[in-house]
């Protein structure tokens, strides 16, 4: 046999080395073609640069990551599990980090944006004047929206793990995203919507970039089934009660009732937290308890759906269905959700794992290119997480640097001995469009 070439060489290395990282191991080919895509091109010369500069081009010392979560807004319960999530991954990147004998760790500064865009942009201000490169975060599309010219025109690398609004999709900038966008979420919700025998669907939504761009998705999606899209109120997002709002909905779905009949007709709620209180004004309306409810990943999940009895009760009375995007198969799975559960008392979002992927994804690229400058972790990314095996599964990145694809588990409040809770009723699965029911829930 003839011995490899550096480029081959270089290739082993690196696969050796991230094989060693809890599982982490590159898919990376021990003898690869003669002429390798672009893409490994460019991870190769990179880490080839690496290797003949290693006493110029050493990171040493603590790299600091920051996170924007939101830890007291409405979206409080996915950010508390990102914010475990990260904590998890910090302390498995250090051990991995000591192992190998490298010369820096990782740290992760965590700020609360309350799911606030005026904030998270005076967040990220903050932490890239304190000298922090790379960012996870934040959470909301809105929020994503506004930092988003700060970031490209200041080199911050920003890793959102739940900003799924299609209009954010542009080629080439410094924002990724480890979650699909509602470009998927649009069909599976309506799947969910056609199979429960809706003809007539009423939508009230959230008026920002992610509730406008789902929305459209959902409206699309919708008449390709044959479904009949009625709008219902664009609320202000900042708003707290919803009296007059749900009284408008309550009239349009009499209207429709009256005309087709309640089992033909349902309501697609499009929120974040203040669905809990667009719930408590709709027990106000008997017509309201009589047709079906469908969600979105923004209420997928959610502790404040099912902590308040009140809300738990209307939600699981009307069959209330959420999408969420699902993490694929990894043996880190149930290692994070185990690890959440201890910490908060409740299993992990999908967003949860995303966010621990993300920093994985951050320590990889450092440590095979030996920089910390964003521009160069950028390049190398798409590659890194390409090669990977997160906590949510495998996947790629499209052209846009947003996760290609997924598939989406569906959640439903239901009444337990000692209360409510969430349960999976079904996987809508991308490749054949078609949703997958538990046993439990078509029996």
């Amino acid at each position: 046999m003839s011995m490899p070439s550096s480029r081959a060489y270089t290739l082993i290395v690196v696969a050796l080395v991230v094989g060693i990282i809890l599982g982490y191991a590159f898919g990376i080919a021990l003898n690869p073609p003669q002429q390798p895509t672009e893409g490994a091109q460019t991870v190769t010369e990179t880490i080839t640069q690496t290797e003949t500069s290693t006493v110029t081009a050493r990171v040493e010392g603590t790299v600091v990551v920051g996170a924007l979560l939101d830890l007291s807004g409405q979206l409080a319960t996915y950010g508390e599990n990102s914010q475990a999530a990260l904590q998890l991954a910090k302390s498995e990147i250090n051990a991995w980090l000591n192992e190998i004998g490298a010369s820096w760790q990782i740290d992760v500064r965590v700020e609360d944006t309350q799911v606030k865009p005026d904030i998270a942009l005076s967040k990220i201000q903050t932490l890239a004047g304190q000298g922090i490169k790379f960012i996870i975060g934040p959470m909301s599309s809105a929020e994503v929206k506004q930092i988003k010219s700060f970031a490209d025109q200041n080199k911050v690398l920003v890793i959102s793990p739940s900003s799924t609004s299609p209009a954010l999709s542009i080629e080439d900038d410094y924002i990724f995203r480890f979650c699909p966008t509602d470009l998927f979420q649009g069909p599976a919700a309506m799947e969910m919507v056609k199979e429960a025998g809706i003809e007539h669907l009423v939508i009230m939504w959230r008026g920002d970039t992610w509730g406008d761009g789902l929305k459209e998705s959902m409206a699309a999606s919708a008449s390709q089934l044959g479904i009949m899209v009625h709008e219902a109120a664009r609320y202000n997002p900042e708003a707290e009660e919803f009296s007059s709002e749900v009284a408008s909905l309550a009239d349009q779905v009499s209207n429709l009732v009256n005309q087709f009949g309640a089992d033909k007709v349902g309501v697609t709620l499009i929120a974040f937290k203040e669905a809990a209180a667009v719930f408590a004004a709709a027990r106000e309306h008997d017509v309201l308890w009589q047709v079906r409810w469908f969600g979105s990943d923004g209420t997928a999940l959610l502790s404040d759906i099912i902590n308040n009895p009140d809300v738990a009760e209307f939600a699981a009375s009307v069959k209330f269905l959420n999408p969420i995007f699902a993490p694929g198969a990894s043996p880190y799975n149930d290692k994070l959700k185990e690890y959440v559960l201890q910490q908060l008392g409740r299993e992990p979002d999908s967003y949860a794992f995303a966010s621990y992927d993300a920093l994985w994804a951050i320590a990889l690229a450092i440590q095979m290119t030996q920089s910390t400058d964003p521009e160069v972790i950028k390049g190398v990314l798409p590659k890194v997480v390409e090669r990977m095996v997160g906590a949510s599964g495998v996947f790629t990145l499209d052209k846009y640097g947003d996760r290609a694809a997924a598939d989406y588990d569906l959640y439903v409040p239901v009444s337990t001995d000692g209360g409510y809770e969430w349960k999976k009723a079904g996987t809508w699965r991308f490749q054949t469009g078609k949703i997958e029911w538990e046993p439990w829930w078509t029996g």
